[in-house]
C-alpha cells in the first residue's frame, strides 16, 4: 500500500484521494501537502492542522473522488 500511495502523491497532475482504515474511518487527501510518508506510517493533516498517523498495515482501501465535471 505504501508504494501505491507514493505513486499517487507523485502523479502529475495530482488527483485527490482518500484512504479507508475502518468501516467508518476515512481520511481525505486533498493535496500532497496534507500527507507525509514515513517508513511505516502515513501522517495525515486536516485543514485545521490536526495530525493523525496511520500504519500502512491498517489501510484497507484507496478511493477516489468522482469528478464534478460530467
Amino acid at each position: 500500500m505504501r508504494e501505491q500511495i507514493i505513486k499517487l502523491l507523485n502523479k502529475i497532475p495530482f488527483h485527490p484521494f482518500a484512504v479507508d482504515v475502518a468501516s467508518d474511518v476515512v481520511y481525505s487527501i486533498p493535496t500532497r501537502d496534507h500527507v507525509l510518508v514515513t517508513g511505516k506510517l502515513l501522517v495525515i493533516a486536516d485543514a485545521a492542522g490536526t495530525f493523525d498517523a496511520v500504519s500502512f498495515d491498517h489501510i484497507r482501501r484507496i478511493s477516489f473522488r468522482e469528478s464534478a465535471a460530467a
